[in-house]
């Protein structure tokens, strides 16, 4: 008896595995309303676009405050006026650990410039990313998602994701994965 045990628990946690990630996946897709549109805002005040993408449409991006490793408040609308490069991302996520550097060095290149980075990070303590960014010694700028409900807001299903934001507050660009900073300048350089 106790051989049959491990198959059936086995297949009973696949089972619900799978069924949580139809759902969600199912969830998602009835949000989306138009495959060709490749950045737009649904009812639910979430942002979707393709994994890699420019766009046309002026697709406004959504406000949101949260606060710095220092406690302060910060406001996406705060930078009205500046390119935004918004990156979500996480200490425990391999690809965003790998093109943290590539962050640095382009804030390093831009700081002077009217380009803000915000590295937003998700679901995580202050002293766990404070830790992080402080052994790593990183300057740009962190705020803590640590309820999620920006990344909700922005529909974040997979992380680094990057958006880049123009000076009137429209999202131009959006990534899902890691950039190098090659990548990253291109991205920061669309008009």
């Amino acid at each position: 008896m106790k051989k049959f045990i491990f198959p059936i628990l086995a297949v009973l946690l696949f089972s619900i595995s799978m069924y949580t990630v139809i759902n969600f996946n199912k969830d998602n897709s009835n949000t989306n309303s138009n495959s060709s549109t490749q950045a737009t805002i649904n009812n639910e005040d979430t942002v979707k676009n393709s994994q890699s993408s420019t766009t046309s449409e002026k697709v406004s991006a959504l406000d949101f405050r949260l606060k710095d490793l220092n406690g302060k408040e910060v406001s996406l609308n705060d930078f009205k006026g500046k390119k935004v490069f918004l990156n979500f991302w996480a200490t425990w996520c391999p690809p965003c650990r790998a093109e943290m550097p590539d962050i640095e060095k382009l804030y390093q290149e831009t700081k002077d410039s009217d380009l803000v980075i915000l590295a937003v990070n998700i679901g995580e303590d202050n002293n766990t990313v404070k830790s992080f960014i402080d052994k790593n010694t990183y300057n740009f700028r962190v705020l803590l998602d640590t309820d999620q409900s920006v990344a909700s807001k922005y529909d974040i299903v997979s992380i680094p994701t990057s958006f880049f934001i123009d000076k009137e507050g429209y999202i131009i660009a959006k990534k899902i994965g890691a950039m190098s900073l090659e990548e990253m300048k291109s991205y920061v350089n669309i008009k």
